[in-house]
């Protein structure tokens, strides 16, 4: 398979691959046209707008000028770490990325000099959530743009709703649609080699299109689990004795392994919170300069447990979403669809499908695939996760017609 470096990342569907090199390479002096400092990529989610975003910006900071984006160097590898000093990256666990956050951290940054590589780049990750302030805080930088800075900003779409129209008048814009099971396939056969095509296949299928979810289902035993519980709530409808069992585990569960994939993450952040703050030092003065750190620490674990809130409610709807994709298939098959032409998403799950299809009318079906949205919606409100799936199951055997003769 022909290697594109760190484009290996991007699905070709769409040209977003060729069309990110062309500019990569000539922000790196090999053509005059195709960049600029400006950036949006939208698309729906799991797309991959994000992972565009990071391997253009690999390339932007790539030492090798003849193949930006070699994938190889020590700036393409730091780029995808995260880690890279010409890298900034915008992220928020709350609703909005605050004003302050713009115009006293990102401005000042992007205004310095490349201290390694011939570029400095701004990734802005939810850039949706850029509320008035924090948006015009940005616009004069965009408008204004240091020589060597380049601002990628990610969102879900254009629409004002989504993005600013200023903004986005002011930056090129790079769709990124739905990749193919074959493109997700390519991508993850690229970035993991020991997976084989069977299984690259398999997780590019199941994931319905969403890289980030096919690479954890390709390469975590953590998300092939979760996974299995929320198929698995889907078989227990018909079994009324287990079925508020498996809302109750997926509710019980979400949290644990909320924890699981965070707790790397968090103990890192404490642990340079710590240092920065000198905690553990000894000697004259040390307990006078740790006044006030307990505020910080504070601060630091409430931001990780609305993190944790979030990362619980986000993979709730990824099981929602499975659960989605399962009844979607069982309409496939009710209506006689099943063919090459529009495949089964959980393909391994096809004897489901068609007992679903066997048992439940096609309008009970949409009954339930209706529940299942109405349910994602209300993810975030005051309603706890497990009153939500209690209720989304009571619906389920409604639509399904359990219990009824």
């Amino acid at each position: 398979m022909e290697s594109y470096g760190v484009f290996d990342r991007v699905p070709a569907a769409g040209g977003v691959r060729e069309r990110l090199m062309v500019a990569a390479r000539a922000a790196h002096g090999h053509g005059d046209s195709g960049m600029t400092h400006a950036w949006l990529f939208t698309g729906p989610p799991g797309s991959g707008r994000s992972v565009a975003a990071e391997a253009f910006a690999a390339a932007l900071l790539c030492e090798n000028s003849e193949q930006p984006g070699c994938g190889m160097c020590h700036g393409c590898q730091t780029a995808l770490a995260g880690t890279h000093s010409d890298l900034f990256t915008v992220r928020t666990e709350g609703t909005i990325i605050q004003v302050d956050l713009v115009r006293f951290r990102v401005i000042p940054w992007a205004y310095r000099k490349p201290s390694t590589a011939a570029w400095r780049v701004v990734i802005i990750e939810d850039a949706d959530r850029l509320n008035d302030q924090s948006a015009n805080a940005l616009l004069k930088a965009v408008e204004e743009p240091p020589e060597r800075t380049a601002f990628l900003m990610c969102a879900p779409t254009t629409n004002p709703a989504d993005f600013s129209v200023t903004l986005r008048s002011r930056s090129r814009h790079v769709y990124v649609p739905t990749p193919t099971p074959e493109d997700v396939s390519e991508v993850l056969r690229a970035q993991f080699p020991e997976l084989t095509d069977e299984q690259a296949q398999w997780a590019a299928t199941v994931s319905n299109g969403h890289i980030g979810r096919a690479r954890g289902l390709a390469t975590d035993p953590g998300t092939r689990e979760w996974r299995k519980k929320a198929l698995d709530m889907v078989e227990a409808v018909f079994n009324p004795a287990v079925s508020y069992l498996r809302t109750f585990e997926i509710a019980a569960s979400a949290k644990a392994e909320a924890e699981r994939r965070l707790q790397s993450r968090e103990e890192e952040e404490l642990s340079k919170l710590e240092e920065a703050l000198g905690i553990g030092a000894r000697g004259k003065g040390a307990q006078t300069a740790l006044r006030g750190t307990k505020g910080d620490i504070k601060r630091l674990e409430e931001d990780q447990k609305r993190r944790r809130q979030r990362t619980e409610r986000d993979l709730i709807d990824l099981a929602l979403v499975d659960v989605m994709g399962l009844f979607r298939d069982a309409m496939v098959v009710s209506v006689g669809a099943a063919s090459g032409a529009t495949p089964l998403i959980h393909i391994d799950r096809g004897q489901t499908a068609a007992e679903i299809a066997r048992r439940v009318p096609q309008e009970g079906i949409l009954e339930c695939l209706d529940a299942v949205t109405d349910t994602r919606n209300q993810l975030g409100t005051a309603v706890t996760s497990r009153v939500l799936l209690d209720g989304l199951m009571g619906q389920l055997q409604l639509s399904c017609r359990v219990g009824v003769r």
